[in-house]
């Protein structure tokens, strides 16, 4: 029985222990040590690579990193930099190879802008020029991607800016001054376009590059003549930020502001009076240069100017009685009668008056002239026979309206620009014709096409007035001769279910184009001939959206500038 049992119980241990040796447990991977740490940080300052180094040899001091580190979209930093006041400051910074744009600009202590470059790419250079403030800030924008990023600045003599700033492709004000207006790159090319979307005849009067800095404005002396319009378009280089520009009168008043929009400014300037006035401008951020091109036109050119730019009108300061009585001498001596009827106000802002209208004729046209006393300014007018409206105009210190074919009539007036006294003369005109009966709208529009000058008067001798009913498919042509020494001026005036009416004169032999024009409800044109030769010449009328009724007027007048 223990016989068994030990034997019983060496049966086991003949495997575990029993005079054998145990297996090897099982292997444990082995893997990579623990990491190590560090002390230390990214030197952003090896993405500035040879810059530093070229900066110096281009004539720069030594330079300073003003901040380094690693950024992140649209994150921002920057330090404070001590000037002299006699050297400029050049400053860049860049980025690595993640890093997709980056803005550059310099402000002094309380904020204003000096000098900025903003160029899509991330390379931003600059060089400050004095004056200059004792201390200022060098800012840094990341405006896409990420990665390092490093700024420095250096200290550069005077002299030796310009060919820091051309070396480096800077940005900012240096000694090198403004280039002439006539090498602006693509200056002639945004002129033309401008011509175009203005619409109207122009005259170039003058080109001129200008020295600009956000912290002062710079001025131009901007002369209008009596009953004419001025238009100036700015142009900045590409450092420049964005502009603003301004027109002023002899006295500071404001006359207008140029409309916001793309890089470009345009402002146009009419007056019924001769006028020195001031084009102020000035850009939100840096400095550099802006090319003025200066353009004149006669004062109706204003009908014909696109909404894409910026109207403003100048005004007279005559008192109500002696800008009426100036009014009633000048028509006498276009032999207009004497007013019919006299109804006088006052126009007040935000608030619209309405004149009822005694007509001196219904079986013709009627002259209404609306005249301002001082300070009343920018008067907007319409006349209405209940919902039916018959004519429209708007001035500054005067406008003159023509209604056909009513006897009485309602007279809306309100004033845009500052509120003051106001005459309405009512009178019958001078022109007739039995075509104005058939469309009085499209005959007003025309009547107040065909007029010229300050105190719209139709000059030489009416010749002969049609009605015209047209769509974008159809089109009138008619040829005309023009005698010696005469221009042929061509109005025109539309009513109906559409909107646009052109008119274009040609040559009838060479066809050569003589001059275009169009407008929302009516256009002009002319045809001038030599004193010694008569001239043969092509008119076009069509319309450009819809069905319209068009009155086209023509007149003889005395050739001349």
């Amino acid at each position: 029985m223990n016989v068994r049992l030990v034997l019983a119980s060496c049966a086991i241990p003949i495997v575990v222990g029993c005079g054998a040796e145990p297996p090897p447990p099982p292997a444990v991977p082995v893997g990579p040590p623990m990491p190590k740490l560090v002390a230390g940080s990214l030197d952003a300052r090896v993405v500035l690579g040879d810059l530093p180094d070229r900066a110096v040899r281009l004539g720069a001091g030594p330079g300073r990193v003003v901040v380094a580190g690693e950024v992140v979209e649209g994150e921002r930093g920057g330090g404070f930099v001590e000037l002299s006041g006699d050297e400029c400051l050049l400053s860049y910074a860049r980025g690595s190879s993640s890093v997709d744009d980056l803005d550059l600009a310099i402000f002094a202590e309380e904020g204003h802008p000096l000098a900025a470059d903003e160029r899509p790419d991330a390379q931003p250079t600059v060089v400050l020029c004095p004056p200059t403030p004792k201390r200022v800030y060098v800012a840094v924008h990341a405006a896409s991607g990420q990665g390092l990023l490093a700024v420095a600045v250096h200290l550069v003599p005077k002299e030796r800016a310009a060919e820091v700033a051309r070396g480096l492709g800077a940005r900012g004000r240096s000694s090198e001054g403004p280039k002439p207006a006539e090498a602006w790159p693509g200056l002639d090319d945004r002129v033309r376009a401008h011509r175009v979307e203005v619409g109207g005849k122009w005259e170039e009067l003058r080109r001129i590059a200008l020295p600009v800095d956000a912290r002062v404005p710079t001025t131009l002396s901007l002369p209008i003549e009596e009953g004419a319009c001025v238009d100036a378009l700015v142009v900045p280089e590409d450092e420049v930020g964005v502009i603003e520009a301004e027109a002023t009168d002899e006295t500071g008043r404001i006359l207008g502001r140029a409309r916001d929009g793309a890089r470009a400014r345009s402002l146009t300037i009419c007056s019924p009076l001769a006028m020195s006035g001031t084009l102020s401008i000035r850009p939100h951020t840096g400095s550099g240069n802006v090319a003025v091109v200066l353009s004149r036109a006669r004062g109706e050119v204003a009908r014909d100017v696109a909404a894409r730019t910026t109207v403003a009108w100048a005004a007279s300061a005559l008192p109500l009685e002696a800008a009426r009585g100036a009014r009633e001498r000048e028509l006498a001596k276009a032999a207009y009668p004497p007013a019919a009827t006299t109804t006088s106000g006052v126009l007040a802002l935000g608030r619209r008056v309405t004149v009822p209208l005694r007509l001196p004729t219904q079986t013709g046209c009627n002259r209404i002239d609306v005249v301002a006393g001082a300070p009343l300014a920018l008067v907007d007018a319409t006349v209405w026979d209940g919902t039916r409206l018959l004519g429209g105009n708007e001035g500054a210190g005067a406008l003159t309206l023509f209604v056909c074919g009513r006897a009485k009539a309602d007279l809306e007036l309100e004033t845009r620009g500052r509120p003051g006294p106001f005459s309405v003369l009512t009178r019958p005109e001078t022109w007739q014709s039995p075509v104005f009966m058939k469309s009085p709208l499209a005959s007003s529009r025309m009547l107040g096409r065909a007029t010229s000058g300050v105190l719209a008067l139709h000059e030489g001798r009416a010749l002969v007035v049609r009605s015209l009913h047209l769509d974008p498919s159809t089109r009138d042509v008619v040829t005309r001769e023009v005698l010696p020494g005469q221009c042929l001026r061509i109005a025109a005036g539309s009513e109906g279910q559409g909107t646009g009416v052109e008119l274009r004169v040609f040559e009838a032999r060479s066809g050569e184009e003589i001059d275009r024009a169009g407008g929302e409800h009516g256009a002009t044109v002319r045809a001038c001939a030599d004193p010694d030769h008569p001239r043969e010449v092509r008119v076009e009328a069509r319309v450009t959206a819809g069905i319209l009724d068009v009155v086209v007027g023509e007149r003889s007048v005395t050739s001349g500038p």
